[in-house]
């Protein structure tokens, strides 16, 4: 006669105790979501975010090869799908539509892009045919080959990266870059009345500020983003934002932006802007961002022959329905 083994008490809350942990592993990733405003260190993750998340998916897939215990390699197989999934909706979540409406009538096309000190991507800018471009890293000649074009120009900026804004309507300069304004506001009078125009081209976040480079440390940069943010709340005119922000859309500094000012690009889906070498950080950082109370149609990323970014284009407005935020 086969024996027969009685499930004790013990055992059934040992397995519970083990399934709970499983879930417990489970659900760690999902906390990036609880604590990424928590500071420098959350937007340093933010960043580097497709890297960090490429490498635990591979050491956890690793640990969940290697031959051993059933439930280390199941944990192990469940944390880094986790992670995966984690990696796929903080990424891919801010490329989402999230349509704010139409805007009444023919609006303003804008179109921004870092030339990268190259006259190369002028042509391709000017073919894109936009009312207002903010061009950043400005070639000696740049300016000139817009003017052809552009019967209004702004030239100024950061002395190491030159800001240009060419425009159809007229416009004039209001204030140049200082410390806490990393571009230029100038006043562009159009066709639903006159606006503010942030053209703005943010020092790249890295290790620390640098003489050579044009960038600054990671807690300088949201500095910077934030101290716009509080600019723009004293407007009393719509603010159009354009620019190389150097601002990822899933990191903080984007969000503090993004909490006065709408996505105007989000009228589409999205994706990344900085190509080249710094491809693999899938970082959207050129961005155009608007009033509330203003709408953009027409979303769209253009390439720059010569550029590391990608332009971004959209046509903004008053919103043609008066509850459009």
């Amino acid at each position: 006669m086969v024996g027969h083994r009685e499930r004790t008490p013990e055992a059934g809350r040992g397995r519970s105790g083990a399934v709970a942990l499983t879930v417990l592993v489970a659900a760690l990733p999902w906390l990036w979501f609880a604590v990424r405003d928590a500071g420098t260190a959350a937007d340093v993750v933010a960043i580097a975010m497709p890297l960090l998340v490429a490498g635990i998916v591979l050491v956890a897939l690793v640990a969940a090869l290697v031959p051993g215990s059933r439930v280390r390699r199941t944990r192990a197989g469940v944390f880094g799908l986790s992670a995966l999934l984690v990696g796929v909706v903080a990424v891919a979540g801010p490329w989402l539509p999230a349509d704010t409406g139409a805007v009444a009538g023919t609006g303003v096309g804008v179109l921004g892009g870092n030339v990268d000190f190259q006259d190369t991507p002028t042509p391709a800018m000017i073919d894109v045919g936009a009312d207002v471009v903010v061009a950043a890293e400005l070639a000696p000649d740049t300016a000139e080959d817009f003017g052809e074009e552009y019967p209004h120009s702004v030239v100024g900026g950061p002395q190491n990266s030159p800001v240009g804004v060419f425009s159809r309507y007229p416009a004039r300069l209001l204030e140049d870059a200082g410390p806490d304004l990393p571009g230029m506001r100038v006043l562009v009078d159009g066709p639903d009345g006159e606006f503010v125009l942030y053209a703005l081209h943010v020092p790249r976040p890295w290790f620390g500020a640098s003489e050579e480079g044009y960038e600054v440390s990671v807690p300088e940069h949201y500095a910077l983003a934030a101290a716009v943010a509080d600019r723009v709340r004293a407007e009393s005119l719509p603010v159009v934002l354009v620019g190389d922000l150097n601002s990822t859309d899933r990191g903080r500094d984007y969000r503090v932006l993004t909490d006065v000012l709408p996505d105007a690009m989000r009228e589409t889906t999205g994706g990344p802007t900085s190509v080249g070498k710094w491809l693999p950080l899938l970082g959207r950082i050129d961005h155009v961002l608007v009033a509330p109370g203003w709408c953009g149609d027409g979303a769209r990323r253009e390439e720059l022959p010569g550029s590391s970014h990608r332009g971004v284009a959209v046509t903004v407005g008053p919103c043609a329905a008066a509850g459009d935020q």
